[in-house]
């Protein structure tokens, strides 16, 4: 049998806690000693007493445990989902807010239901006359060849909107729809005059979640395995790709990822600033964080008596702009 303050430092709950829960109804003492007024706990206290933590991080109020029931995690889960709905709006509207030296410039969403859904780049034009030709010399400008429009304005990656302005990360995009067609306004962003615009056309005006709209790769790859890459890299630059690498010459100093440990099994350990861990797998040829849906082409080369491996990395700009903008660049350690 436990005291009180036995219960406490197991279950790491405070005696006062713990006392105001049984003043609730939620804990009751396995016994009291009617002679010296202690009480006594045992398992099934700390069983409760965890039970009622992890109800309160579900967001259950003291109200609603005491009479929880099975119908109780639904209407909790539905709750919730509402909440989410909620805060999603505020990050959106949030994302618009500027400072203006002391001036506070907000802008309240306003909803336009004929652009939400997908869209696909055409191409580029110097004005908004439907006749022109879209100009190949500027095809690469606001280079993105989708864009989604969620519901609320709601941001994902960098985009979020309100109706006739595109937000990309802090700027701003005007847009409008023309004979169908969506025609964004790109801004210099130095004298703040469009300059070209791009254009879109609409496949489909579906309600999109961030889920569905982002590159989700296939990470049940079999496991082969691949000696050469078994053991300890630590990354010693980033870089755009392989053959731009220079061991005598390095980039990038502040790096994300410090390194991977890849383990016989097709497991393996990453490791990124402030010297976090992930668990994550791979295979010949390839990384896979399964998290991220995300599989990473690795390749090994050796350079100046030195092995060295280059994997891709798969940020927010592949994974919702289907682009992998550069490689880390890891040695092996012997």
């Amino acid at each position: 049998m436990l005291k009180i303050g036995d219960l406490s430092k197991i279950t790491k709950v405070s005696v006062k806690t713990i006392r105001y829960y049984e003043e609730e109804k939620l804990l009751s003492p396995v016994e009291i000693d009617k002679w010296t007024g202690y009480r006594y706990y045992d398992e099934t206290s700390i069983n409760r007493l965890a039970e009622i933590v992890e109800l309160k991080n579900l967001g259950f109020s003291l109200k609603e445990i005491r009479s929880i029931n099975k119908n109780s995690f639904n209407n909790k889960a539905k709750e919730l989902e509402k909440e989410i709905a909620k805060l999603k709006q505020n990050i959106s509207k949030l994302l618009t807010v500027k400072m203006e030296g002391e001036k506070l410039i907000m802008k309240t969403f306003i909803n336009d239901e004929k652009v939400i859904g997908k869209w696909k780049k055409l191409g580029v034009v110097k004005s908004k006359n439907t006749n022109e030709n879209f100009d190949k010399n500027l095809s690469n400008i606001f280079d993105f060849n989708n864009l989604y429009f969620l519901p609320n304005g709601e941001r994902y990656w960098v985009f979020s909107w309100t109706k006739g302005t595109l937000f990309l990360k802090d700027r701003e995009f005007p847009y409008e729809i023309i004979n169908g067609k969506l025609y964004v306004g790109i801004v210099d962003k130095y004298n703040n005059t469009i300059d070209c615009y791009a254009v879109y056309e609409q496949v489909d005006n579906k309600i999109y979640t961030i889920n569905e709209v982002r590159i989700k790769d296939n990470t049940d790859l079999p496991f082969v395995v691949d000696k050469k890459a078994v053991g300890f890299w630590e990354a010693v630059d980033f870089c755009e790709n392989f053959n731009s690498f220079n061991p005598n010459k390095q980039t990038e100093t502040d790096l994300y990822i410090k390194g991977y440990n890849l383990l016989p099994n097709g497991i393996a350990n990453l490791t990124i600033k402030n010297d976090k861990i992930a668990k994550i797998n791979w295979t010949k040829n390839y990384i896979i964080d399964k998290d991220l849906s995300t599989v990473s082409k690795y390749e090994i080369k050796k350079i100046n008596n030195e092995t060295y491996m280059s994997v891709e990395w798969k940020s927010g700009d592949y994974m919702f702009g289907g682009k992998v903008n550069g490689f880390y660049i890891c040695k092996k350690l012997k």
